[in-house]
């Protein structure tokens, strides 16, 4: 029999073993419970960020029901969209110190404890003007040209000089396989690629010949590569970052380090713009195709006062009799209307005196029949004539028009674009839509009455262009004063009269933060 004193001695080991593996699975577990507790605090502080976000689209939905028509109260509004107040927890929203302040300087200084508090800011990149800053507030998709309706020679027009700047050799090849991929045919384009291609790869598919549903799908187009859509702007935010300016040391690889940024072709296109043929009080515009009857009728209707005894008077009808008489005369002239590029052409007043060559295809509405020509249409009377009335041909009554430019908002790239266009004319409209009378800006009679452009450039530019904005790209960063996370959010959204609809939305998140919210440096003010 052992003695008792060995038995203890070895029974104390394997109580010692036994406490230590319980320690360690305590530590484990205490480890696990802790981990989990930090990444639910983290996943709850993510979803704060994105209803931070979130809470940004909200805002501007209220918004652009109140004033679409209004780009001075969207377009580059930093006091409303710059570090926009959610929730905080020791102020409200109009004693929020940073508005009073005007930036977070003084709370993001070390040592400083900022109060709890969520915010979101609406951001664009900025096209024209100084370089390397940036805007807060929306970006209008009649900006951009649109990828299904524009016209071969507007494609070209827009897109070699930016591949070219992306030092492509190949923009001519580049550009047939675009047109290749949206054209209804098989045939192959000088450059181009259809089926024969596209079957050869792996995995193999057919070319589109039809519509684009994103410019994304650009991707499946041969010799397009995401260097070419997004260039050295990697992080699509318009500016110039150090990683984009370093050559080869990191990523994108293919900068060319030259000190200025080089944007992929993705930024000017689009294929949601488009617009009804309707006034900017949504009533359907007056066709001019309708019998003067007919359009006196609707002209009362929409602007008429009523008399005494009930019967409708034309006094509220801001033309005056001559003009009304004049509508009358050529309404119904099927034959006039249609040699027409849209209701501008009832306005003759003011001098050309731009160079066009009438022998030029783009220079639409140089010439214009003796009728119209006697138009007595005055200044005051065009932005009415725009608004109200329609020279779309009965067959499209009713259907919206695709990819219209956006005069108020389109970078000066895009302006190029625009048939009848010159270098003159974009640049001018570029400079002076700052200055503009925002109320004016409804209409592009504004190019006119401020003596932007002269009146045969505006004639002839006036089919293709617009002021008005029923799509929104959206970009809005979610954020904490407190706590270093963030979500960036983007949303094509729609107005269909008060109500929004989200055409299409994704989560840039990974794309990081990207924009120097906090940067006094980026920022230009509104004018």
């Amino acid at each position: 029999m052992r003695p008792p004193r060995r038995e203890r001695a070895v029974i104390l080991p394997v109580v010692l073993i036994m406490i230590s593996l319980l320690a360690l699975t305590m530590a484990g577990f205490v480890f696990f419970v802790r981990a989990e507790a930090e990444g639910i605090m983290a996943f709850t502080d993510g979803q704060q960020a994105r209803l931070a976000a979130e809470s940004g689209l909200e805002e501007i939905t209220a918004l652009l029901r109140e004033e679409r028509d209004n780009v001075a109260a969207w377009f580059d509004v930093p006091d409303r969209f710059r570090h926009a107040l959610v929730w905080a927890e020791d102020y409200e929203r109009d004693s929020d110190p940073v508005k009073e302040m005007g930036s977070r300087e003084e709370l993001l200084q070390p040592g400083v404890i900022p109060t709890p508090a969520w915010r979101f800011s609406v951001v664009a990149p900025r096209y024209d003007g100084p370089e390397d800053t940036m805007r807060f507030g929306l970006t209008p998709e009649s900006a951009k040209l649109h990828l299904n309706a524009a016209s071969d020679a507007q494609l070209e027009q827009l897109l070699t000089p930016i591949l070219l700047d992306l030092q492509l050799e190949n923009a001519p090849e580049l550009i047939a396989t675009i047109l290749d991929w949206r054209d209804e045919d098989s045939e192959v384009r000088e450059g181009g690629a259809e089926n024969e291609y596209y079957n050869e790869l792996e995995p193999a598919y057919n070319a589109k010949n039809g519509k684009f549903d994103t410019v994304e799908e650009l991707l499946l187009v041969k010799g397009i590569t995401a260097a070419v859509l997004y260039g050295e702007d990697v992080n699509r935010n318009g500016i110039l970052d150090e990683n984009e300016d370093d050559g080869e040391d990191s990523f994108p690889y293919y900068d060319n380090a030259d000190g200025i940024l080089d944007y992929g072709i993705a930024p000017f296109l689009t294929i949601w713009s488009r617009e009804p043929d309707a006034s900017i009080d949504n009533k359907q515009r007056i066709s001019l195709y309708s019998d003067g009857a007919t359009i006196q009728a609707q002209m009362l209707a929409y602007d008429g006062q009523e008399s005494e005894d009930g019967e409708e008077e034309g006094e509220g009808i801001p033309l005056s009799e001559a003009t009304q008489a004049f509508i009358a005369g050529i309404a119904g002239n099927q034959e006039l209307i249609a040699q027409m590029g849209s209701p501008a052409d009832l306005y003759a007043g003011g001098e050309d005196e731009s160079e066009a060559d009438p022998n030029d295809p783009n220079a639409a509405g140089s010439t214009m029949p003796a009728e119209l020509a006697a138009s007595p249409v005055t200044l005051e009377e065009l932005p009415y004539i725009l608004d109200r009335f329609s020279t779309l041909s009965p067959d499209r009554a009713g259907q919206p028009t695709y990819g219209l430019i956006n005069v108020n908002a389109a970078p000066l790239r895009v302006l190029m674009t625009v048939p009848g266009m010159t270098a003159e004319a974009a640049a001018a409209i570029v400079a002076g839509r700052g200055e503009a009378d925002p109320e004016l800006q409804q209409t592009p009679a504004w190019l006119v009455i401020t003596e932007t452009i002269d009146a045969g450039t505006f004639r002839r530019i006036a089919p293709y262009i617009t002021t008005k904005a029923y799509q929104f790209h959206v970009e809005v960063v979610g954020y904490a004063d407190h706590l270093k996370i963030m979500k960036r959010l983007e949303w094509i959204i729609e107005m269909v009269g008060p109500l929004v609809q989200i055409r299409y939305h994704r989560d840039l998140t990974r794309l990081g933060l990207a924009w120097p919210l906090d940067s006094e440096t980026v920022i230009v003010e509104s004018e």
